[in-house]
């Protein structure tokens, strides 16, 4: 239609033109533009406005990807169909409504000036160019996954609301995909069995790599994060979630007898005590006890199957290490009676035998004596990793 509207020609490769019906093409189309502008510039007489809505519904069809949303209510910034930010001019008459069409845009840059505009209605845009999607995401600054019922035109938001969660995983998987992120909020670092079940079994599985036990390494803490956040929707729920329970369910049920047998949470002392184990995987485990509870054990206890000796921390009765030691026939034999002296010295309300291997052990505090350390007042200090004494 141009060339033959520029040149006069009316042959063509397809065939020939009829000029009458290309020149009242020509008309409409002029008629057309003429009116377009008009209903831009608001140059319609009254008479003539009951075309304004087709003229203004045949441009948001012939050009939907300039339809734009408004960012804010009665603002001048908007985002257009393909997320381009644009800005009404200053001179734009467009002040109403949330949707708006771009004619004319200047500038390719984010928020290019929109110089032209038109105010679109809802109902004008095609139908088959808007869906409506139940769509999942984490809340920022709840922590937690949500729902929202979002209407778009192609790809431009125009609405949402709350909605409920949809049954299946796909909760789960927006759960994961942010708790795999922050995982020093969603472990529970500071539950005492948790952390201390899984360097147990990190621990024995190097200490008997035959027992096949799993490394609980990234990957595998990761797996049981994952199984985890099908019954859970936020963060404050992983962390009040069954690890333990969890992490059991990664060894079969012979495996967790061989953890809790070669690799005891507990051990019981002569003196009827049971005291936690401190295990560090690298370290021999270490069992921190009164001298006075280990009276009458000869030998060191050992776990892991008799390969790993435990490493003792001898507490006087302040419960600060006297002596560590992994060799407890030695310090009997070659270092106690010289313990023995220094602590009678300091706390004669206790009793400090001779003979320690024939002595009664006891669980039982002597009341503290003028000066004596107190725990409560102190706290209790970290316990010493340092090789054994070669006293």
């Amino acid at each position: 239609m141009i060339a033959a509207e520029r040149s006069g020609q009316s042959e063509f490769p397809w065939g020939t033109l009829n000029r009458n019906a290309a020149r009242q093409i020509t008309q409409v189309r002029d008629q057309l533009v003429r009116l377009t502008r008009d209903v831009i510039g608001g140059r319609l007489a009254d008479s003539e406005r009951i075309d304004e809505v087709a003229v203004l519904r045949s441009l948001v069809a012939a050009f939907p990807d300039r339809v734009a949303r408004r960012r804010d209510a009665g603002g001048d910034r908007g985002i257009m169909v393909g997320g381009k930010g644009v800005k009404l001019a200053p001179q734009s008459s467009v002040r109403r409504g949330e949707l708006f069409l771009c004619v004319d845009v200047e500038g390719a840059s984010t928020d290019a000036v929109v110089r032209q505009a038109s105010t679109v209605e809802l109902e004008w845009l095609p139908a088959t160019s808007l869906r409506t999607a139940t769509e999942l995401f984490f809340h920022p600054s709840q922590k937690q996954v949500v729902a929202r019922q979002r209407q778009y035109f192609e790809d431009l938001l125009l609405s949402e609301t709350p909605a409920a969660l949809p049954s299946g995983e796909g909760p789960a998987e927006v759960l994961y995909a942010e708790a795999v992120k922050a995982w020093d909020r969603v472990f529970p670092v500071n539950d005492v069995e948790v952390a201390g079940f899984v360097t147990r079994v990190r621990c024995l599985a190097e200490w008997l790599p035959d027992a096949d036990l799993p490394k609980f390494d990234e990957a595998e803490l990761q797996r049981v994060l994952r199984s985890l956040c099908s019954s859970s929707r936020s963060f404050v729920d992983l962390q009040k979630a069954e690890w333990l329970h969890a992490l059991q369910q990664e060894l079969t049920w012979p495996q967790r007898q061989l953890v809790d047998r070669e690799a005891p949470e507990y051990l019981q002392v002569p003196s009827g005590s049971r005291i936690r184990l401190t295990y560090e995987v690298g370290r021999p485990p270490v069992l921190a006890v009164r001298i006075q509870e280990v009276f009458g054990l000869a030998e060191t206890p050992r776990i892991a199957g008799g390969r790993v000796k435990v490493l003792l921390h001898l507490l006087a009765p302040n419960q600060r290490p006297q002596q560590v030691t992994d060799d407890l026939a030695s310090f009997w034999a070659n270092t106690y009676e010289t313990v023995r002296k220094e602590l009678a010295r300091r706390y004669p309300k206790h009793v400090w035998p001779d003979n320690p291997l024939q002595a009664i052990p006891t669980a039982r505090q002597a009341p503290p004596a003028l000066g004596d350390f107190h725990p409560a007042e102190h706290g209790r200090p970290a316990l010493d990793h340092s090789p054994p004494s070669s006293e």
